[in-house]
This record gives C-alpha cells, sequence and structure tokens, in this order.
C-alpha cells in the first residue's frame, strides 16, 4: 500500500498509521512516498508528520492528508479502510444514471442546509423529503457546503478545511450517493456548492506552506471589507537589499472579516512547472463532480477570487467529468457581472442577482438604504429582464423579505404576493430558500458565529397566512413549468408609469404581469397599450378582466399589488 503526500518546501515527512512512525522518501517531484505491507483489514488512522528547517529552528508538526476522503475531527487524523492490502471504498450502484434531467433553463433551485432542512440533520433526512420537494415543483436543490469542516453544526461550511471529505455528520459518503441518485429518479438535479476563494487556517495545505498555495491576504482591491492596500514591513528585496512595502492585500489572519487564507491561482512552480492552487482545486472538482454525478456548481465569492480564468478552468474540469447530462456553473459576485456570462464570453453559465434581491427588499419592505438606488424602476426593470442570472428573495447570506417586511397581514400577504409573481414571471433561473415557501420570518442573523439551530417550521402551515403563501408559491412554481413562454420568451415592458411606480410587461403574446411599487391605492387605474384586447384569466384568483377595443384595462390596486394575466383562448 503507497501513501503519498505532495510537500516540495517541506524537508522531511514521516508517515504515522496507527502510532507507528514510517519515515517517507522525497521525490524529485517534491512528493513524498512510502509503501507499508501487511496492513490488516479494516479502518486504520494515519496522519503526516512534518519537518521544515528555518534559519533558526527546525519545527515539527502533524498535518491531516489533504486528499483523504474519511477523517476524525476529534483525533487529528485521515482514516483509511483496507481490504486484501488495497484501499477499500464501499461499492455503490447507481440506478438512475440512465434518466434525462431538466435542462439549464427549465431549472427552479432551492437552497438547502442539510442540518436544518433534514429531520434528523443528515442526507438520509433530506431523502425523506424528496417528495415534498417533487411535489414543490423543485428540480434542482443547490446544496449548501457540505465538505469536511473544523467547526461542529451548525456551521453553514463557508470554511472548509478537508476538501475531499464530508461534513462528518452528515453521513457517509454512500449516503450522499443514495440522496442524488434518488434526486435524479425524481428528475431533481443536484448542486454543489464550491468555496473556492480560501479555506480554514487549519486546512493542510496552510500547515504545510501557507505562501506556496495562497496569498499573503485578502487580494481583490474591491472586498467591501478591503480598506486599502496595506505596508508589508517583513518582505525584503534581497537583490536590492531593500525593504519596499506592501502586502498583495489584508494579511492579519485575526481581522473580523478574514474568512481564511485565500488560495493564489497565480503562482506558478517553475521548478516543477505547476500551479499548485489550480493542480489541488482542479482534483478536488474531478472528485466532487465525478464521485457524486453532481449537475453543477456554484462558485461562492467570485468576487474575492479575482480571477476569470480559474472560473473557467474549474468549469471545465467540471463539465470533462460529466458529459452525460446537462451542467449548469453559476457565481457569487456582488454585484453581478455581465461580463462573467459564457454568453458574453465569461467563464460561467450564470451569475447570482443581488440587484433582484436588493431591489424588491428597496421596493416592497421599504429598506431605505435600498429605495433609491436598487430600489428604484430602472434598476428593478433591468434585474427582471436580464438573462443568465439566478433570482432570489433571499438567500442564506440576508434576511428573508417577509423579515423585512416586519408583519403577517393582508397588507405583507400582497406584498409577498407581488415578489412571488416577480420572482417566478422574470428572466432568470428562480431560486427558493428552504422555508421560504413557508412563510418563515424568524430573525436568523447574517454571520455564521451567530448561528443556532433553525428546523424546517412545517407547523407554520397551520397559519391561514402561511397557506395562503405556500400555495402561491407552489401555483406560480407549477405555472414556470408549463408555460414556456417564461422560459423561452424575452420580456417586453409595455407600460410604465415612473410618477406612480406601476409598471407592466408581456412574457410572449398571452401573459402579462402589472405591478405597482406604489405605497397608495390605485382606483380605476387605467394599463394601456396591452398586447391583445378581450377577456384575460387572473392566474391567482381566476377571475376574469376585459382589455376594451383600444387595448386599455381599467382596474383597482391595493399598495404594493401586481396582477398576472392568461389570455383566455
Amino acid at each position: 500500500m503507497i501513501f503519498s503526500l505532495f510537500a516540495p518546501t517541506i524537508d522531511t515527512v514521516k508517515l504515522i498509521l496507527d502510532d507507528k512512525d514510517i519515515p517517507m522518501d522525497k521525490q524529485s517531484d517534491g512528493t513524498f512516498i512510502c509503501s507499508v505491507d501487511n496492513i490488516s483489514d479494516g479502518d486504520h488512522r494515519y496522519k503526516f508528520q512534518i519537518s521544515k528547517k528555518s534559519w533558526i529552528l527546525s519545527t515539527s508538526i502533524d498535518i491531516i492528508d489533504p486528499y483523504t476522503t474519511k477523517y476524525d475531527r476529534e483525533k487529528h487524523t485521515g482514516i483509511i479502510t483496507i481490504k486484501d492490502g488495497k484501499k477499500y471504498e464501499e461499492e455503490f450502484k447507481w440506478q438512475y444514471d440512465h434518466i434525462k434531467l431538466p435542462e439549464n433553463n427549465d431549472l427552479i433551485f432551492y437552497e438547502l442546509y442539510v442540518a436544518d432542512f433534514s429531520h434528523n440533520r443528515q442526507f438520509s433526512g433530506v431523502i425523506d423529503q424528496l417528495d415534498y420537494l417533487s411535489d414543490l415543483g423543485m428540480n434542482g436543490i443547490e446544496l449548501m457546503p457540505i465538505m469536511g469542516i473544523e467547526e461542529k453544526e451548525p456551521d453553514w461550511g463557508y470554511l472548509p478545511c478537508h476538501f475531499f471529505c464530508l461534513k462528518s455528520s452528515y453521513g457517509s459518503i454512500n449516503d450522499l450517493k443514495l440522496l442524488v441518485d434518488k434526486c435524479h429518479q425524481r428528475k431533481i438535479r443536484v448542486f454543489l456548492d464550491g468555496v473556492f476563494n480560501h479555506s480554514d487556517k487549519k486546512c493542510s495545505l496552510a500547515l504545510i506552506d501557507k505562501d506556496y498555495w495562497y496569498y499573503k491576504g485578502k487580494h481583490h482591491p474591491e472586498d467591501p471589507f478591503w480598506w486599502g492596500p496595506e505596508f508589508n514591513y517583513e518582505f525584503e528585496d534581497k537583490q536590492l537589499n531593500i525593504k519596499p512595502a506592501y502586502y498583495k492585500g489584508k494579511h492579519h489572519p485575526e481581522d473580523p472579516f478574514w474568512w481564511g487564507p485565500e488560495f493564489n491561482y497565480e503562482f506558478e512552480d517553475k521548478q516543477l512547472n505547476i500551479k499548485p492552487a489550480v493542480k489541488f482545486m482542479s482534483d478536488v472538482v474531478k472528485y466532487w463532480i465525478g464521485e457524486f454525478h453532481l449537475d453543477g456548481i456554484r462558485f461562492d465569492a467570485a468576487k474575492q477570487m479575482d480571477n476569470y480564468d480559474i472560473l473557467g478552468h474549474l468549469d471545465s474540469v467540471a463539465r470533462s467529468v460529466r458529459r452525460s447530462q446537462p451542467f449548469f456553473s453559476q457565481a457569487e459576485y456582488i454585484l453581478e457581472r455581465k461580463d462573467l456570462l459564457k454568453e458574453n464570453g465569461g467563464p460561467v453559465d450564470a451569475c447570482w442577482s443581488t440587484s433582484f434581491h436588493e431591489g424588491l427588499r428597496g421596493a416592497l419592505a421599504l429598506v431605505k438604504e435600498r429605495m433609491d438606488t436598487l430600489g428604484n424602476l430602472g434598476t428593478l426593470k433591468y434585474s427582471f429582464s436580464s438573462k443568465n442570472f439566478v433570482n432570489y428573495l433571499s438567500n442564506h447570506d440576508n434576511e428573508r423579505l417577509l423579515f423585512d417586511i416586519g408583519k403577517k397581514d393582508s397588507d405583507a400577504f400582497t406584498r409577498m404576493k407581488t415578489a412571488i409573481i416577480l420572482l417566478f414571471t422574470s428572466v432568470g433561473i428562480p431560486m427558493i430558500r428552504q422555508g421560504e415557501e413557508l412563510g418563515e420570518d424568524r430573525k436568523l442573523g447574517n454571520y455564521q458565529v451567530q448561528r443556532t439551530c433553525f428546523p424546517m417550521p412545517w407547523d407554520l402551515l397551520k397559519e391561514d397566512f402561511n397557506i395562503r403563501l405556500f400555495n402561491t408559491f407552489k401555483h406560480l412554481i407549477k405555472l414556470r413549468h408549463v408555460n414556456k413562454s417564461l422560459r423561452e420568451e424575452p420580456l417586453n415592458y409595455f407600460y410604465e408609469d415612473n410618477q406612480n411606480r406601476i409598471i407592466a410587461y408581456s412574457r410572449g403574446k398571452n401573459l402579462v404581469v402589472i405591478v405597482s411599487f406604489n405605497q397608495m391605492a390605485q382606483i380605476k387605474y387605467i394599463i394601456g397599450n396591452f398586447p391583445q384586447n378581450g377577456i384575460w384569466i387572473d392566474y391567482i384568483t381566476n377571475e376574469q378582466v376585459s382589455v376594451d377595443d383600444v387595448n386599455n384595462l381599467t382596474l383597482d390596486l391595493l399598495p404594493f399589488d401586481s396582477r398576472l394575466y392568461i389570455k383566455q383562448t
């Protein structure tokens, strides 16, 4: 059995296998290897002890194998299972790989945090709820990060430490495979939320040699918490015998907005002719997409990565191991940028739309700091009509829209109904955050350190307000699936009243949406320039309205009201 560790800047390495020390030999490519014979069948704990000399002293530390697929968080070791002298992985038989999965343009995402969604906080509990998600109309599950972490649950997982491991509390490798297979049985695609910008400072790569795989600190000058270039009083130009000035970015690991060391995808080891961070993360992506048959990636913190080339490279790597089914890549970049999109020569299929979410907060929840900028009609029109954006009312990084509205009454329902109609009739791909469809309105907090467990609030469906909200979600999701114009036709604005903050648009010839962002009711209001005259049906209430011969519709609108009309044929 061969054990190996790539550590080109390290002097000596020992394998510690079940408390037995075994020296390793360094190869010309920087890899340490050793061969161990006669290992008994079963689970074995192992780690590496690395030693590196400095000009003052030598240091030795124990690290977990960066490529281990199982680990013991308490004992800080990797776990390897041996059978007949070889590494053993329990076999899994995929049963539903043959099923054709939904195309990208047909997707409706459900952002899911396993520890809160599942009744037992594991993958098996998610499987138990797949019929619920299928009945709701979901065909895409966006799993919040599932890679191995050092912290205990509840933790969202945005500080990965063990990149080839599952979160130990979620279940086994085959539990995740079974979840994916059961999703595919129901024509639900499963997506990896990939944190490739940074890692926990306890990640083995950071312990081996942080400067080999990572930047010194934050490196994106537009990061919202980056004050400006910081003087680097450590770096010395030995050729000129001077110490000049700046770090690449933030460098203090205790900075409250410093997530962890950021991977340096630019650095190249010219002696070995490799980019170590690129090589490692390519292996990570190949493993997750190939081993678990995942259907796409969300690139977390793409702005902080500040590297379109690596996004495009990892996208290509993922597609190379998932050729038989549709694949979808998306980036979190605040604010969203259209030059990220493949249709504009960028690296990914889609970008999360902060403008859509924040615009609705300003327009419907009257969040003051958003009303004059993202909440203005021009920005709203842009976000509703833009292709290849993932739209959402809220995601894990912000409070829910219903919480921002701050009440549960008829006015709140009207605002939420308007938001739901906009979510599912806009051009972008819609996403629901788990619990949103139930009317979840608890304050969740924006930072992981403030989190407690928030199980799915199923009891909300005992309340009339929440039942109406749930049915509205379900009704609009069904329309999105059955009405091709919502997935294929462009959005056409045919009416706009800036003074009263009222707009109307069509998707194809037979579907019209009217929205009022006005805080005052509008009585006997006339919408002109309707696409067709005649009888139209209110999709929510099933009531009929008549558009006159000059294509005008007269109606009453409550504050923040909306209508969705389907042409009677």
